[in-house]
């Protein structure tokens, strides 16, 4: 479900610590990249925080042309390793040309707001579920796991619902 993290934030973005108190944002950063380091990943971190609407319209016109798991990829890619603007309509066009997505189609779309109802209406059923963040998981629509977690606590939660463990050997075959 797509959800908008900072409503809030103006088109041109704001200074993160305009936004986030600085003890969250270090307890924040230190987590995220203990977790990134511990399966290899390294995330830029940026010092301004986005509107994410355009990013999120960009993303929903996508999944209508079936093309919605490679504009994630190449979104994550830009803003995470390339340490991308993906609020940017010149960025969206180039993820969304890499990905395979109509490009003008895409533009109109989030020129239009074409999904901005969608959003809105995702973001109030988050809100009553208690998602106030990203990443969440509702699992077995009973656990709401909020946050970047480490993976045992996702083990021990699908073990609470019953979903065994896979071994090493199946789950690297997935």
């Amino acid at each position: 479900m797509p959800f908008e993290l900072h409503p809030e934030i103006p088109p041109e973005g704001r200074p993160r610590e305009e936004v986030l108190p600085a003890a969250y944002m270090a307890r924040a950063q230190e987590g995220v990249n203990r977790l990134a380091a511990s399966v290899g990943l390294n995330l830029r971190l940026h010092e301004r925080l986005i509107n994410s609407r355009p990013t999120l319209q960009a993303a929903e016109f996508a999944r209508g042309q079936g093309r919605f798991n490679a504009m994630h990829a190449e979104l994550m890619k830009a803003y995470w390793d390339d340490g991308r603007d993906v609020s940017d309509m010149s960025v969206l066009r180039d993820v969304a040309a890499r990905a395979g997505v109509d490009v003008a189609g895409m533009e109109a779309a989030v020129t239009e707001n074409r999904f901005g109802d969608y959003l809105d209406a995702r973001r109030q059923e988050a809100e009553e579920l208690g998602i106030t963040g990203i990443p969440a998981h509702v699992i077995a629509d009973k656990y709401l796991v909020m946050g970047a977690q480490p993976y045992d606590l996702f083990e021990r939660v699908m073990a609470k619902v019953g979903v065994p463990k896979r071994d090493s050997q199946s789950a690297s075959s997935v």
